[in-house]
């Protein structure tokens, strides 16, 4: 799985590249969306195995980093490359 550009249709004009110049990290292209707490959104794409391995009912695992601070809300969903995908602004409470 990487992380792609754009990351929503259009957006190269406003993305950021968090890890640009630290060569021991990914690059994550992200953008910045507006509202109160500033969410940020990426957008990754599938290799052929790993499109397999969830036709075949494999599970996506996400792990978030907390350093035991609180745990933050996350959204995942399905997009074509040049589809625009929901935009959450302000977490559902």
């Amino acid at each position: 799985m990487e992380a792609v550009s754009p990351v929503l249709p259009g957006s190269e004009p406003i993305e950021i590249v968090i890890g640009k110049d630290q060569p021991q990290y990914e690059k994550l292209p992200v953008v910045y969306l507006n509202g109160d707490h500033r969410p940020m959104i990426s957008r990754w794409r599938l290799n052929l195995f790993e499109r397999a391995a969830i036709a075949a009912g494999a599970d996506i695992v996400l792990t978030q980093l907390t350093w035991c601070n609180k745990f933050q809300p996350v959204h995942l969903q399905v997009c074509a490359a040049d589809e625009m995908p929901v935009l959450l602004e302000e977490v559902p409470r």
